[in-house]
């Protein structure tokens, strides 16, 4: 079922028109669609890492289809947020995820919700496409993390989960949800931007080389601190289990971590 918002006053009419059945099952399948954003009028918000300088996070604004369906007549947004927030309504895992694309380039994230089906109280999984643009110019600077402490990478995705734990999916206010998020899954996509982009890749064998040990040591990194993070009881109140997808130059190599077990299987 689709819903076409492009003359929203008369689709509202349209929409109340129909039984109140009817009108529950429009909203219910808008509710885990994914959206179309600008990026354009993006937010920043810093997240303190617990060591180093503080990460800088650019949200991009939140916008899907079922909120702008909201903003077209009172009686709908009224609707809607009754429906959104019965429990009930969201029983399976797919109800329950939110997803988000997050974008590494030099030393700034950009943050983008793809799929917010449900509200805070009732998420159970987060799904984050984790995209980063890994460029000769920047592997001197992470290959030089301290090895006595967590890479400025884990540092900076911790951090992130922790807003969005306390916070919700806008990182950027100042009031703390109700009750914190305690996540169920949560999955890390990983990649680099040149696999999805050939044309940036760099040409010439010794660069090709640098590149690839660079994101091996990268990525081996980033699990490491995971894992030590797990062992050390870090992440035991935020999530139970984690699913971390690695990039293709990579093998594709997959990686599942229960807190109960705290260890890598």
């Amino acid at each position: 079922m689709s819903c076409t918002l492009s003359q929203p006053m008369s689709q509202s009419h349209f929409l109340l028109d129909l039984p109140r059945e009817l009108r529950d099952m429009v909203y219910t399948n808008l509710f885990s669609f994914n959206h179309t954003c600008s990026k354009i009028n993006s937010r920043q918000c810093q997240l303190h890492c617990s060591t180093g300088r503080p990460a800088i996070v650019h949200l991009s604004p939140i916008s899907f289809d079922w909120l702008n369906l909201m903003h077209t007549n009172g009686v709908i947004a009224d609707e809607m947020r009754q429906l959104y927030h019965i429990p009930s309504l969201h029983n399976t895992a797919a109800n329950q995820t939110w997803a988000a694309q997050l974008f590494l380039n030099n030393d700034e994230y950009n943050l983008t919700w793809t799929k917010l089906p449900c509200p805070s109280s009732c998420v159970r999984h987060l799904t984050i496409d984790f995209k980063i643009n890994f460029t000769l110019a920047k592997f001197g600077h992470w290959d030089n993390d301290r090895k006595d402490r967590p890479s400025t990478v884990f540092q900076a995705v911790l951090a992130l989960l922790n807003q969005i734990i306390q916070y919700g999916p806008n990182i950027t206010v100042s009031d703390t949800l109700k009750r914190p998020i305690a996540l169920e899954t949560l999955v890390l996509n990983i990649s680099f931007v040149d696999e999805e982009k050939p044309h940036l890749m760099s040409s010439g064998p010794e660069s090709i080389y640098i590149l690839g040990y660079g994101k091996r040591r990268v990525f081996n990194r980033l699990i490491e601190d995971i894992v030590t993070a797990c062992g050390n009881h870090v992440l035991e109140e935020k999530v139970r289990n984690i699913r971390i997808q690695g990039p293709k130059s990579l093998g594709s190599p997959k990686t599942d971590i229960a807190m109960d077990e705290s260890k890598d299987r």
